[in-house]
């Protein structure tokens, strides 16, 4: 099933890539690592986010389409049903709770197998960058609907 989607995804990705480097700089060497040149840790770590995300994706997609269709039946046009829907749950179907907790787990995840490996990987680009180099559209598309990533930073400025 596609995702129905309001936003242009190239945006999203844009402001997802950049968003953690306003709170925590970061350096464009390790930013653009690949996949294959990290650690076999990192590796498998993304293997099970590629899962898991995927099995998210097929939860959220018929979801979202559900509340689009929800809107359909008030009498909307297809065009202002998404819309409505996008205004009242600004994420869509990257808002679904399995979506959530997967990509918040995901990144903590990352950061605490970068402080155990001494090989960072930034989450933002094994969450987001590393879907784009694997060539996955649509859960590419599902990420970048979020408006800002399930994560804050605490007190010793650790992610949370």
């Amino acid at each position: 099933m596609a995702l129905i989607t309001y936003f242009e995804t190239d945006r999203g990705i844009r402001r997802l890539l950049r968003q953690p480097g306003y709170v925590e700089p970061r350096d464009a060497k390790i930013a653009a690592r690949k996949l294959a040149q990290s650690s076999d840790r990192h590796q498998d770590l993304f293997d099970g986010y590629l899962d898991d995300i995927q099995m998210a994706y097929e939860m959220a997609a018929p979801w979202w389409a559900d509340t689009v269709k929800a809107q359909q039946q008030q009498g909307l046009g297809r065009d202002e049903a998404i819309r409505k829907a996008f205004n009242k749950r600004a994420a869509g179907a990257a808002g679904h709770g399995n979506v959530v907790w997967i990509v918040r787990n995901y990144w903590l995840d990352c950061c605490d197998l970068n402080k155990s490996s001494g090989e960072i990987v930034y989450p933002e680009t094994l969450l987001l960058q590393w879907l784009i180099d694997a060539k996955k559209k649509e859960l590419v598309r599902l990420i970048a609907c979020m408006p800002y990533w399930p994560v804050g930073m605490d007190e010793n400025r650790a992610w949370c």
